[in-house]
């Protein structure tokens, strides 16, 4: 049996963040580690805990949970960070998704789809709203880059990145891309990372609206 997805709830919300904690242990792969009401908490718990996905507020006591996600994804771009709000997205989502969100729900969507997003965001996969993620493209296109950077980075990425951000642009998890070129996750999120880096981006998703911009398809992956 694969080992639990380990989650750190941040909420200055304390009845929610009992019930949820409550709600999430019902499901034998999910494990809670713990709960953090501040940006510096939720930052020093993630130092001393072993976390797969966060689960966080964007607004914590006057506090922009964005500035955990900023720090946190710093220190491990790997980390998978779900967004749970009461809020309207707003300009929060395309700044969230540059920093390396990969989920978002709001708090008056059902247990289960926290739960799915929770799981998806575990498996490398983004688990954004089908409307909110569209803004995101689209925003993430216009970017702060030239085109010419643009086409640059995607120069200078190798082939077998070039086959990996194909994947991406087809909105595969690191799991099916892993399958599909026959490597390990692990190697998949190796190659993840240098594409990011050599694109100058911190998600995958700003790493597609480039690769759409620059006309990469699923096309250049190869069967079999």
């Amino acid at each position: 049996m694969p080992a639990p997805v380990r989650v750190l709830l941040v909420d200055d919300h304390e009845v929610f963040v009992d019930a949820l904690a409550l709600c999430l242990g019902d499901y034998p792969d999910l494990e809670v580690q713990g709960s953090a009401t501040t940006v510096a908490q939720g930052l020093r718990m993630l130092r001393e805990l072993s976390c797969d996905v966060v689960v966080l507020d964007l607004a914590l006591a006057g506090e922009d949970g964005l500035a955990l996600a900023r720090e946190a994804l710093s220190e491990d771009p790997t980390l998978g960070i779900v967004v749970a709000t009461g809020a309207d997205a707003g300009d929060q989502i395309v700044e969230a998704v540059q920093l390396g969100v990969r989920g978002w729900v709001t708090k008056t969507e059902t247990a289960d789809s926290l739960v799915d997003a929770i799981r998806g965001v575990a498996r490398g996969e983004t688990r954004i709203p089908a409307d909110l993620l569209a803004e995101v493209l689209v925003s993430l296109s216009r970017g702060q880059h030239s085109a010419v950077e643009h086409v640059q980075g995607i120069q200078e990425l190798t082939g077998r990145e070039l086959e990996v951000l194909a994947c991406l642009v087809e909105g595969m998890s690191r799991t099916e891309i892993g399958l599909l070129l026959h490597v390990s996750p692990n190697t998949v999120r190796t190659h993840v990372q240098s594409i990011l880096h050599k694109l100058k981006v911190h998600s995958a998703l700003a790493a597609v609206a480039i690769a759409r911009r620059a006309g990469v398809t699923g096309a250049t992956v190869p069967a079999g």
